[in-house]
């Protein structure tokens, strides 16, 4: 299932209809809409890109190996499952109802993917939730930066 946001996504400028690039939206362990999916960049909710897909792996701004996607599902490195989209399934785990997505803020331009960035062997995904939250998956590195500014 793919939401198209375009008509409520929030943004200053006067926008011609368009057709929105299709987005998935991925969801936690408990049915939260945590980040989008477009075009192999993981978007947030406040706009800002945090990490790319390459073919099933999952990649930080930095490129450092996060996790895998396969079937709609997102799981750690040690292929526990962590996140999923609309009309995932996975026999043995029960996932969530899912909650309305919020509405998204208007998507920061997505930066170059690191060099290097291949798609790593995936075993099967273990059918348990992974402790990790998936808010954690992906790091905000520009929260690094506004930390120290101003001190």
């Amino acid at each position: 299932m793919h939401f198209d946001l375009s008509d409520y996504i929030r943004d200053d400028v006067q926008r011609t209809r368009r057709a929105s690039p299709k987005e998935q939206v991925l969801f936690n362990k408990w049915g939260k809409a945590v980040y989008r999916l477009r075009e192999g960049v993981v978007y947030d909710y406040r706009g800002r890109p945090r990490g790319f897909i390459v073919g099933t792996t999952v990649y930080d701004l930095r490129g450092e190996h996060r996790g895998f996607w396969r079937n709609l599902l997102v799981s750690d490195r040690m292929r526990r499952v962590i996140g999923f989209a609309p009309g995932a399934s996975m026999h043995g785990l029960v996932l969530p109802p899912v909650e309305i997505p919020p509405l998204a803020y208007r998507d920061l331009p997505a930066p170059s993917p690191p060099s290097g960035l291949t798609e790593l062997e995936c075993a099967p995904f273990i059918p348990v939730w992974s402790m990790m939250q998936f808010e954690n998956l992906l790091p905000s590195f520009d929260d690094d930066k506004t930390e120290g500014e101003g001190s």
